[in-house]
């Protein structure tokens, strides 16, 4: 399903000079107070001794709204200017003009699966990207004609210039027309179903990229050279960089080994010009990366934990109780079940769900010594009564740090607390639970979703 079905025949010859108008399968954002939009049409008519030109809209095959120009020709050419209203919605919308000259009408233009709905970009490294890495063929069980992609995910110029149509939005595939990605495609088609909307998706992402290389370049910001440029010029071609409405993110492997203020810093200065650059922007999605795939150290992760506490309108997720990943990146069942705490995320921040706070990633408060003998640690999770569920042999995977002697020898899970009994006194000053590759042991809530992994100080 890489493109949109002509609803009426091929026209017999030009006879316009199109300056504005819908192409087909296009997505119009919606004014979210109006629940709909303006779609302008202009151009010249360049058929002579043409007196009218008639602009005919259908919804869904019906007839949605008419509307007249007389036309006064200089030049040889006569310019009209149309602005008609859709409503967003889940439905198909056909323009159609049309020219009257001596009483009788002829088709000039016909335009269909035009949309009004809501848009969203993804970027960042390989598990953004999140195309069929293990050839099960499955990234597309949530495609939908509702959920679209313009242009080309390709990593060079020549392969974004050369794509300028709309398509079904792809979760299979690999820097192609219409890709976006197989976690995307999920989260948008659940949005899509959930609240009667089409979505416009474009994904951006580039494997093994570190922060720095999707720095805007401030000279040119529609560089194609760079990640963030080709994105840019896809939104803006699409018409649809002034009414993002959100930005998902999934990187940080390979910055394993950069020091974190430095990749502050550089994400900070990131969220910054996509603020500039798409200043409806109501929230950025961040995943917490886990462990494999080049990172091992708990730097960037702990950093990322707490991005929301940082920065205004930023939403972290966790991967950690994500099963299904290989070291690196992950099955379908994986990216499937990552897009469904998108979707839960975007439709709590963005589109007002109710979600009880128990349904929130479990996330650390504080951690704090509670005997005097310093061999028992408690672990404080920001919703107080939040019931938490441990899988067995989950304390394996929590440590006091370098050197540490003690081990963690029993996890014990109350509301909102986890109790951890240690092998001994210690001098321990931090704990961290590390998370791992592959699938459990997990920290959890009762809805399945993980904890987010951590390294905080100990509390007296």
């Amino acid at each position: 399903m890489a493109g949109f079905l002509l609803l009426a025949a091929p026209l017999l010859s030009p006879q316009l000079d199109m300056q504005e108008g819908p192409l087909r399968g296009q997505l119009y954002s919606r004014g979210l107070a109006t629940n709909g939009t303006s779609v302008p049409i202009s151009g010249a008519v360049t058929a002579p001794n043409c007196t009218r030109i008639y602009l005919i809209v259908t919804r869904d095959g019906l007839p949605w709204s008419t509307d007249m120009n007389d036309l006064h020709y200089s030049g040889g050419n006569a310019q009209f200017a149309f602005s008609t209203w859709i409503e967003a919605g889940l439905y198909d919308y056909a323009f159609e003009l049309r020219l009257e000259a001596n009483g009788q009408t002829q088709r000039a233009s016909f335009v269909g699966d035009v949309v009004c709905g809501d848009a969203f970009l993804i970027n960042g490294q390989s598990n953004a990207v999140a195309g069929d890495y293990h050839q099960e063929g499955r990234g597309n069980a949530d495609q939908s004609r509702w959920v679209r992609s313009y242009g080309s995910a390709g990593t060079s110029a020549s392969a974004v210039t050369a794509d300028d149509r709309w398509h079904v939005a792809d979760g299979i595939e690999f820097h192609g027309s219409g890709t976006v990605g197989s976690w995307g495609l999920r989260a948008a088609r659940l949005i899509s179903d959930q609240y009667q909307i089409p979505i416009a998706l474009f994904n951006g992402a580039v494997g093994g990229t570190y922060v720095s290389q999707h720095a805007r370049d401030d000279g040119n910001p529609e560089n194609l050279l760079t990640i963030y440029g080709r994105l840019l010029y896809r939104a803006r071609k699409a018409g649809l960089d002034q009414t993002v409405r959100g930005l998902l993110w999934h990187q940080g492997e390979s910055d394993g080994q950069t020091p974190p203020s430095q990749y502050l810093a550089a994400w900070g200065d990131l969220r910054d010009d996509w603020i500039r650059d798409y200043p409806s922007l109501e929230q950025v999605f961040m995943f917490q990366v886990r462990r494999g795939c080049g990172i091992s150290n708990m730097k960037i992760r702990e950093l990322q934990r707490t991005c929301g506490d940082v920065f205004a309108n930023v939403t972290v997720l966790p991967t950690a109780g994500v099963d299904e990943h290989d070291g690196c990146h992950f099955r379908y069942a994986g990216y499937r079940e990552m897009g469904t705490w998108m979707a839960a995320a975007m439709a709590k921040v963005l589109y007002g769900e109710m979600i009880s706070p128990s349904k929130n990633p479990p996330n650390l408060k504080e951690a704090r010594f509670t005997s005097t003998a310093r061999d028992e640690i408690e672990l404080l999770f920001r919703g107080p009564n939040q019931l938490l569920v441990l899988d067995a042999g989950i304390e394996s995977h929590m440590t006091l740090g370098v050197g540490v002697p003690e081990t963690i020898v029993s996890a014990a899970a109350s509301p909102g607390k986890i109790t951890l009994q240690l092998s001994g006194s210690t001098l321990a000053t931090e704990v961290i639970y590390r998370g791992h590759i592959g699938t459990g042991p997990w920290i959890r809530n009762t809805a399945g979703v993980g904890a987010f992994t951590f390294r905080v100080p100990i509390l007296p």
